[in-house]
Order: C-alpha cells, then structure tokens, then sequence
C-alpha cells in the first residue's frame, strides 16, 4: 500500500507540473535592486595584499612560522678540575702537581632565539650566555726524584669567574599540547680563574686565567603553562 500511494501522488505530481508549464508567470520586476550599488561594499568581500598575511606552507600544506623567544637559566653543575704539569729542579728532580677538585656549584644565566615550528615540535636556534659559582679543594705539591715520589705539600686550589657563551641547537618534540621533550647541544667559549696557594713552610701561592673551547649535550622534558611560557627541565 505505501509504494503504491507513493507512486500514485509522484504521478499526480509530474501531471500537474506538465499541465502548467504552458502557463507564464507573471514579470518581475528588477527596478527595485538598482539603488544597491550604493549600499552594498565590494571591498568587503575583497582582500588587501598590503594587509592580509600570508603564510608558507609545505608540500602537506602545513604552515610554518618563526617565533622569537627568550629564557631564563638556574641549576647546579658538577665541575672537575684536574691538577697537572710538572717542572724540572736540579738534575734528577721534578716538581709537580697531582689530584682533583671535585665540586657542585651554582650557575646562570640566559639565552635568546628563534623557534620555528614542525610538524612534530619545534626547531630551535639560540645563543646563550651562562656565568658559574666558585669551586674549591685541595690538590698537592709534589717533589719527585728519578722514580721516587717525595714530600707532598697540600695545595688549596680555587676555581672563580666561570662563565661560558654558546651557540645551541635543540630539537623538540611534542607528545600532547602541553608536554614534550628536547635534545641537542651547543659550542662556544669558556673560562674561568685559577688560583692555588700553600701556607706552609714553603709557601707557595699562583694564580692563571684559562680560556678554551667549550661544548656541551643535554635533553630534558618540557611543559607548556601558557601560550607564551614553557618550563623545561633538563
């Protein structure tokens, strides 16, 4: 009964239509739209090439941008330095140097750079600038004759003004909008003051500045708190 009520009213629906396509509907009259030039804006419906920014995007049609940043650094390092070198004295003895500092100290600074964005995280560039705490320890003085090792006189030894300038690449990558983690490293410069002295019955007291290649590796996990703040520990 329903397709065959279905089919009846389609026919009377194309019976219909056939009967009045020879009738003319009545004009219409258009004269009523000429004064809309007058309200309608076409520049609205247009774009500015002077004002609209334009993105690049890759072959997927992913767009890419470039974001300045800048950051902070404070953490504790853990710092060696290693007693070395020896002078000739007389014929058959020498002076030298032996042992190690071992310290933790405290250091900081910060970095600007620029982000630029992929697919999977960021792609970031940046210089940094890091100054570090002092360092202190003992090392020793010792006089050697031929093969025989003689008296050793303790030396306190003082490490000051570290500081460090690099430039750092780091990659990172994102396993949710807020959390993700990074890798990378940087080159540079470093330096720092070198003192030791002996109170001793022979006293004994220098001092150098040391300048050299610096070069560092890290990874760490980061957190988005805002659109414009990002703590990572690393």
């Amino acid at each position: 009964m329903r397709i065959s009520l279905c089919a009846f009213v389609a026919i009377l629906a194309v019976v219909f239509n056939i009967a009045g396509a020879d009738e003319v509907s009545p004009p219409i009259d258009l004269s009523s739209f000429s004064g809309m030039d007058s309200v309608l804006d076409e520049s609205a419906n247009t774009f500015d090439a002077d004002t609209t920014p334009i993105a690049p995007v890759d072959s997927s049609g992913y767009a890419v941008w470039i974001r300045p940043y800048v950051t902070g650094i404070v953490g504790a390092s853990f710092g060696t330095i290693n007693a070395g070198g020896s002078t000739a004295f007389a014929a058959t003895t020498r002076l030298q140097t032996v042992g190690s500092v071992n310290d933790t100290i405290l250091n900081g600074g910060g970095a600007i750079g620029m982000a630029l964005s992929r697919p999977s995280g960021l792609l970031r560039m940046e210089i940094e600038g890091r100054a570090r705490g002092a360092m202190h320890g003992q090392t020793a003085f010792e006089i050697a004759s031929g093969t025989t090792s003689g008296a050793v006189i303790p030396l306190d030894v003082a490490v000051t003004n570290g500081w460090s300038a690099m430039t750092n690449f780091w990659r990172d990558y994102f396993f949710t909008d807020r959390f993700g983690v990074y890798g990378g490293g940087g080159f540079g410069i470093g330096g720092y003051q070198y003192s030791m002295q002996e109170n001793g019955e022979i006293p004994l007291k220098g001092s150098s500045v040391v300048n050299t290649f610096a070069w560092q590796v890290g990874t760490g996990v980061t957190y988005q708190l805002s659109d414009r703040i990002t703590f990572d520990t690393g």
